[in-house]
């Protein structure tokens, strides 16, 4: 579709044309061709984003280690193959070691990866 018409769009108009015989379309057709186009062209396009790894943040409150330890695995994981998530991971990672109510063990963890990150950052 490089003429400049999108997928869905190509798909309404053959819809419109379908077992035609005759190149013309009728009054009502053409209108229906216009509104669609006209909705189209008017919609708002979704620019919201979230990024996986924001959905996975609430395991790194759980008191089970091995949910703990999971998240932070996955958190580090995603950072490392998506350079353009790395800082912000790291941030959230760090803001976690430095609340008081985190198991220290579960700290001691997270220091480990964050320094593995920061690594990796500066390579």
């Amino acid at each position: 579709m490089s003429s400049g018409i999108s997928t869905s769009m190509f798909k309404k108009i053959t819809g419109f044309l379908v077992r035609r015989k005759s190149g013309d379309i009728s009054p009502n057709e053409a209108e229906k061709i216009q509104k669609a186009s006209y909705a189209l062209t008017h919609t708002e396009i979704k620019k919201k984003f979230s990024p996986v790894y924001l959905s996975m943040l609430n395991g790194l409150n759980s008191e089970e280690k091995q949910i703990f330890e999971a998240t932070v695995y996955y958190l580090v994981k995603i950072a490392l193959n998506k350079p353009k998530y790395r800082q912000d991971i790291l941030k959230i990672m760090n803001e976690k070691m430095k609340e008081s109510s985190i198991n220290p063990e579960f700290r001691e963890i997270i220091k480990t990866k964050v320094l593995e990150l920061s690594l990796k950052n500066n390579l």
